[in-house]
């Protein structure tokens, strides 16, 4: 569906208290006076949707760069420099740093309105590299004229990091990237994201019902679909706990870490675990971490049975279908082709519903999958310092 200009465009009347029986003045296509002032010129090219659009990116508009600096602040952030995103009128708060918001949409139209430059310099920048850890920010231990930034309970002044939880998103992609098998293709129909059998593709592709948001969108403080939001809330619920430790989708998650080529090529227990915490926090674990995972499952060992091994038979057909596989990713890398977006759903009984595989619940956790699940549970994987 595309917006097409009338033959002969004209101007609307203003109609008194919004009745269409009390007709003002004409009001002539033209941008609004608080920006452009008192002596701006109507426009003529045709509707004036191109010159209104041309207005509002102009670098004369001191509004439209502030609005979508601030907004990037508060993606990475968690909170704007002002902080309320979608008003920036006599009723919002002033800028907690007037003087940045300033210097960074002034870069970021003489930077061409690049997202990506603004993105780079945020992410670069000493304050953005903060811990969230309140002891590790040196003017603690200085008795100073900044002593009261630290007892501000919504750090404003930014002194430290803001721990945060990352949303719904994040959350279920970090999830489909630890398994190896997130789809990075590019476009293509909306997926299921919350049934089985599970789609692997980006949250992005999810399909959104207006009416009915899954238990696992709301769970997570997924956005109201039916309204406009500027901010989204960010609640701790005893449901989300229960969500990483009984979905099959966390246990699948758990079982595909464990299934990755590096964690099968372990040759000890403390390389096991070293390869998890990197797969799973990026960092090698401390002593303590690793001689608690090893007790760990050696106490599960001692409660469960190992699943019996595979028959002889199964293992070279198995091999002969991983090498199989690693040569076809092979090829794929070798010449560089973008990820093929295949259609994997259809509808049945007015609902989408995945053309996948379902998780397999016969062959029973290992003590390292549960062991992988939770690492998954832990604060360290949804919060983000």
């Amino acid at each position: 569906m595309v917006i097409t200009d009338v033959e002969k465009p004209r101007d609307s009347y203003v109609y008194i208290r919004g009745d269409r029986n009390k007709r003002g003045p004409v009001a002539p296509r033209q941008f609004l006076e608080v920006l452009a002032g008192p002596d701006r010129l109507p426009f003529y090219e045709g509707s004036g949707r191109r010159e209104l659009a041309l207005a509002i990116a102009s670098r004369t508009n001191p509004l439209t760069a502030r609005v979508l600096v601030n907004r990037l602040w508060m993606h990475h952030f968690g909170i704007g420099i002002v902080t309320t995103p979608d008003d920036f009128g006599n009723m919002s708060e002033a800028p907690s740093h007037p003087e940045l918001l300033d210097w960074m949409a002034t870069t970021f139209v003489e930077g061409g309105w690049s997202i990506k430059k603004m993105h780079k310099k945020i992410l670069l920048s000493a304050t953005y590299r903060q811990s969230a850890n309140p002891n590790a920010n040196p003017l603690i231990a200085q008795k100073s004229a900044v002593d009261p930034l630290k007892i501000d309970a919504a750090n404003k002044f930014l002194w430290h990091a803001n721990l945060r939880r990352l949303d719904f998103e994040s959350i279920r992609d970090s999830m489909l990237l630890l398994s190896g098998k997130l789809d990075r293709a590019l476009g293509g129909r909306a997926v299921n994201i919350t049934d089985e059998p599970y789609s692997y593709r980006r949250t992005i592709y999810g399909f959104i019902d207006r009416d009915k948001l899954s238990e696992f969108q709301s769970q997570f403080d997924f956005a109201d679909p039916n309204m406009a939001n500027s901010i989204r809330g960010s609640t701790i619920v005893p449901q989300q706990a229960l969500y990483f430790m009984n979905n099959p989708l966390a246990v699948e998650v758990a079982r595909n870490v464990n299934a990755r080529p590096e964690m099968t090529k372990a040759s000890s227990d403390d390389e096991r675990v070293t390869l998890l915490y990197r797969i799973m926090y990026q960092r090698s674990p401390t002593v303590q971490e690793r001689q608690i995972s090893r007790e760990f499952v050696a106490r599960i060992a001692g409660y469960i049975d190992e699943p019996p091994a595979a028959p002889k038979a199964d293992k070279v057909a198995r091999a002969k279908a991983e090498k199989a596989k690693a040569k076809a990713a092979a090829a794929a890398v070798a010449t560089k082709a973008a990820p093929e977006v295949k259609i994997e759903t259809s509808v049945q009984g007015g609902k989408i519903v995945n053309n996948t595989e379902k998780v397999d619940r016969k062959v029973p956790a290992s003590p390292w999958v549960m062991l992988a699940q939770s690492m998954i549970c832990s604060n360290e994987f949804v919060y983000l310092n």
